[in-house]
């Protein structure tokens, strides 16, 4: 009976604490982040596209002076699916991103539980649930840094170990595909770490990487196969982001951006005061501990929240160097996204390992108390969609940092065209059809010349004069030119799939077809036990 008592407690905390932290992203007024504003831009332009049925968007029309940009080529799409969905009840790219991130948040805060829950039961669940619920870098990403690719990728993280210890493979497959799809930079950082999960507990649940990757391959194959074409994907120097150690230990906050050069106001990168305590706690348990598979995973869980602490910090920083690799990673203190996992792990197993249970009530209500000051955001401000489309800061640039979706044929586009064609040598007659990513016009030339399409160019961009293909002449300014002989003449642009977007389709639907397939048979051959039994 006590510890139906404490299980209810412990869970009325956590519930009440989690709707008090996540409550400002419900509010009418908007938060401005460092990367938000930026993620309404691109929420809105990846709408445009799924309302002119492009399902997978790899091209932002109206963005970089409207010349375009391929940024969806390359930028998580998942998030965007998630904010365009919700663009539809909401009417407001605004309302949408802050109501995604909060669910991302519910949906990490329920996955977690879930995992906890597997293993260690209801009351240790709800103490390690809430304490990395209130894990300071979770208000870094939701109210300062505005990342909703992060948190909806912590979400999948914690969905992916919770169906491997359920052993749900085909489910685990897809949300490994989606935290692949969430963010392209903690899919790096997380797949080894479940890699080594799987190891420990469930090795037959080592197909569901290959089929997670296969899934996502319609967007993670392009975009490593076609990086080439762009400025740079790491316009970041690694170098300047490095943490203190005291930086990690003593409780800070700011606003700002981070940076060698930057003193005060930057960023906090505390790990936070429980999570450190829960760590300490959790080892000393460990130490009197005999369960060897749950030692073994505590092992596990320690060694890795180690090795993140030493690479956030400049300690690391000839590793760093000499695996050129790692700099794809940007900032170092980025792996402070591992506190979450291991400090709900940490707590939860010094909870269901400690005799005195009531204790873990003070720790997790400590953990809200300390974490709850830095739940709320900077500044609220007036603003819907129509604000963002009305500043070309935003609609003109490239919403990308260091413009590194610009082609390396040409920079950003820092002035818009005067028209979307024009034509040397001729007159332009018309418009036949015009899509985002089909354009048809007529011209009447007087002597050959040349018509151009105020386009970027990029890789899967093609041209035709009276449907015979012809060739783009890009290399001058990095626009779309074709020449184009004397007479009456219909000329059509189009954007297609490139070979490595072929394969990667290709790869993503042969993916679909057998765990779908795998579906079926599970459910087939579970009747069947039911029937026989």
């Amino acid at each position: 009976m006590k510890k139906k008592i404490l299980s209810v407690i412990a869970g009325v905390i956590c519930l009440v604490s989690i709707s008090l932290a996540v409550r400002p992203l419900f509010e009418k007024m908007y938060i401005p982040t460092h990367d938000g504003e930026y993620h309404i831009i691109r929420i809105i332009e990846f709408s445009k596209m799924l309302t002119a049925r492009y399902w997978f968007p790899r091209w932002a029309p109206d963005l970089n002076s409207g010349f375009g940009v391929p940024i969806f080529n390359f930028h998580y799409p998942l998030p965007n699916y998630i904010g365009s969905f919700l663009r539809i009840f909401t009417r407001d790219a605004v309302a949408a991103y802050k109501i995604s991130e909060g669910l991302g948040y519910i949906a990490a805060v329920v996955f977690a539980f879930l995992w906890l829950h597997t293993i260690f039961g209801v009351y240790a669940a709800a103490i390690g649930t809430t304490v990395s619920a209130f894990v300071p870098y979770w208000f870094v990403d939701m109210y300062v840094r505005g990342t909703i690719g992060e948190i909806w990728a912590m979400a999948f993280l914690f969905a992916v170990l919770y169906f491997v210890e359920t052993k749900k493979y085909i489910k685990a497959s897809y949300v490994f595909a989606f935290l692949i799809l969430s963010h392209n930079i903690l899919a790096i950082l997380f797949a080894p770490f479940i890699f080594g999960y799987i190891i420990i507990r469930d090795r037959k649940a080592l197909k569901i990487i290959a089929f997670g990757l296969g899934l996502s391959a319609f967007f993670w194959l392009p975009a490593f196969l076609e990086q080439r074409y762009v400025v740079g994907l790491n316009t970041v120097n690694f170098r300047e982001h490095f943490a203190q150690l005291y930086e990690l230990l003593i409780p800070s906050w700011g606003t700002e951006f981070s940076g060698s050069g930057l003193f005060a106001n930057k960023i906090s990168f505390q790990i936070g005061i429980i999570p450190f305590i829960s760590y300490v706690l959790s080892a000393a348990v460990f130490i009197k501990m005999n369960e060897k598979s749950i030692r073994n995973l505590y092992a596990y869980f320690a060694v890795f929240g180690l090795f993140a602490v030493f690479f956030i910090t400049s300690y690391s920083r000839p590793i760093w160097e000499m695996f050129p690799v790692l700099s794809y990673i940007q900032y170092p203190w980025r792996l402070l996204s591992f506190v979450t996992p291991t400090s709900a792990f940490a707590a939860a197993f010094w909870t269901y390992k400690y005799r005195m249970k009531w204790t873990a009530i003070i720790l997790a209500s400590f953990a809200v108390l300390l974490g709850i000051s830095y739940a709320h955001p900077v500044q609220y401000t007036q603003r819907d969609e129509s604000y963002y489309l009305a500043r070309p800061n935003f609609i003109d640039g490239t919403s990308s940092m260091g413009n590194s979706f610009s082609t390396i044929w040409t920079g950003r586009k820092e002035k818009r065209a005067d028209a979307p064609v024009s034509v040397i040598g001729g007159i332009f007659t018309g418009r036949k059809s015009w899509n985002y990513l089909d354009k048809t016009i007529s011209v009447v030339m007087a002597s050959k010349g040349v018509v151009t399409f105020n386009t970027l160019y990029f890789p899967g961009w093609s041209a035709s004069i009276d449907d015979r293909q012809v060739p783009i002449d890009y290399a001058e300014d990095g626009i779309i030119h074709i020449t184009v002989p004397a007479g009456d003449h219909r000329i059509r642009i189009w954007f297609k799939d490139t070979e490595p977007r072929i394969i990667g389709n290709v790869i993503t639907l042969i993916s679909l077809v057998i765990t779908v397939g795998w579906g079926i048979l599970s459910i087939y051959a579970y009747r069947n036990r039911r029937i026989t039994a």
